[in-house]
């Protein structure tokens, strides 16, 4: 993920990146879900434009069947 976008997120500075060849099926939210320091568990939103791209690379391997899914919430 770029910089700019892990600060506006509060995130460390270590490299991240957004794995598109898995997913987590959980139901939202979940015993996986804990708070912030604030009480909230949501960090914030990503671009528009990153949404998009992650969107459609998720949606396209699931269209060929090449999504590794794997349940977290039983």
């Amino acid at each position: 993920m770029p910089a700019n976008f892990k600060r506006d997120l509060g995130l460390d500075r270590d490299r991240s990146w957004i794995v598109t060849a898995e997913v987590n099926r959980f139901v939202w939210p979940g015993p996986d879900m804990r708070p912030l320091d604030g009480g909230d568990p949501f960090y914030g939103a990503i671009p528009d434009w990153l949404f998009v791209q992650v969107r459609e690379a998720i949606g396209g391997r699931a269209e060929r069947g090449v999504m590794k899914v794997t349940p977290r919430t039983e």
